[in-house]
């Protein structure tokens, strides 16, 4: 069973979700073999390109952000627009995501040895382990809790009214970029300080993705006098940003030069992809197609691949494995897209279904 591909659906758009998901696996595999590979020009190579010139991860993450901006805010329509965006939203995300957890439970502490408490599992399977003050389980789920904060703004905009309104948007991108200096500021004078200064950059990344949606497919003319404006002030705010926050850094993952050209290369992606329509075709639309599961499971192949490099000579790590972390998690993804994500989204619609149809007969007994 897979997943009908409505013939409005933006393929581009999907191409480039799916080129996100591969960047964010790249960049994971570039980074872990840099750190541990004992052949100095292979490491010296892989840490640089990745760690400290381009973090192909920040550049995924980012177009990812600004996709979530050009799509979700219009998932509002028809009869009881909020429950159906909560119903739609809740089955898009949760199954697969409880599979992720599933999975990593059952298979990291076979790898590495680590073991997850009742609690740590318990909070993770709401989404919003942050605000629980629990540990991801994987690494790539605060993702997910910034994503869910955007919902929670669009169901509030929406209620207001203000949802589509390009002013509103640009209200909200200028008051998340607000944010992001002052907290960069902040960490410039407090170099150990963990503010997560990434947050209002891609919430404000989303906001954005917004703007690009009313300007390129609504053709509005507010915003389009905006878009270009906004595209670079938010390239020069964050810039500003994650210089100030991470230029004297020690705790972060990524160089401060990285995290620039991350943020400015998925933003540059995700314009060639609203404005030229890059990225279609077949091939990025199947990648696209299994992109959050590829972006939700490949971290529990990582964690095989970190548990077995030690148990072989590092080139026969590097020869075996590598192809272990990409192909089985690309299979994985494509076997999880297909018997969960694509029922679970079926049933949502029919969930959906039902819910309007007891709407209606409300209304009509009312």
């Amino acid at each position: 069973m897979t997943e009908a591909r409505p013939k409005h659906r933006l393929d581009h758009i999907d191409g480039l979700r799916g080129l996100a998901a591969f960047a964010v696996l790249l960049g994971h595999w570039a980074e872990y073999v840099g750190h541990v590979t004992p052949f100095r020009p292979l490491g010296e190579l892989l840490t640089g390109a990745f760690r400290e010139y381009f973090s192909t991860g920040r550049l995924g993450i980012v177009a990812f952000f600004c996709i979530s901006g050009f799509v979700i805010p219009f998932s509002f329509s028809g009869p009881a627009p909020i429950g159906k965006f909560v119903i739609s939203r809740f089955f898009r995300l949760y199954p697969a995501y409880w599979a992720s957890i599933l999975l990593a439970i059952v298979v990291i502490p076979l790898f590495t040895g680590q073991i997850f408490g009742s609690w740590q599992v318990i909070a993770n399977l709401t989404m919003v382990q942050m605000l629980l003050r629990a540990p991801d389980i994987l690494g790539v789920y605060w993702t997910l809790f910034i994503e869910l904060i955007f919902y929670g703004i669009c169901l509030v905009a929406f209620a207001g009214r203000l949802l589509h309104n390009p002013r509103f948007n640009l209200a909200m991108m200028a008051l998340f970029l607000t944010l992001a200096l002052a907290m960069g500021g902040y960490r410039w004078i407090n170099p150990q300080s963990d503010l997560p200064v990434g947050l209002p950059t891609y919430l404000a990344a989303m906001h954005f993705g917004t703007i690009a949606r009313i300007c390129v497919l609504e053709r509005d003319p507010f915003a389009c006098r905006i878009f270009w404006p906004s595209a670079l002030i938010l390239a020069a705010a964050t810039t500003t940003a994650n210089t100030l926050a991470y230029l004297h850094a020690k705790n972060e993952l990524v160089g401060w030069v990285a995290a620039n050209t991350g943020y400015l290369g998925g933003l540059a992606l995700f314009l060639l992809c609203a404005l030229k329509r890059w990225f279609g075709g077949a091939l990025f639309a199947w990648f696209g197609l299994i992109s959050y599961s590829l972006y939700l499971f490949h971290p529990i192949f990582l964690h095989m691949f970190v548990g077995l490099w030690p148990t072989m000579p590092w080139l026969v790590s590097l020869a075996v494995l590598t192809p272990m972390l990409f192909l089985g998690s690309i299979g994985t993804a494509a076997l999880v897209q297909r018997y969960v994500e694509a029922p679970s989204i079926a049933i949502g619609r029919a969930f959906d279904q039902r819910y309007r149809d007891w709407i209606s007969r409300r209304a009509q007994n009312a």
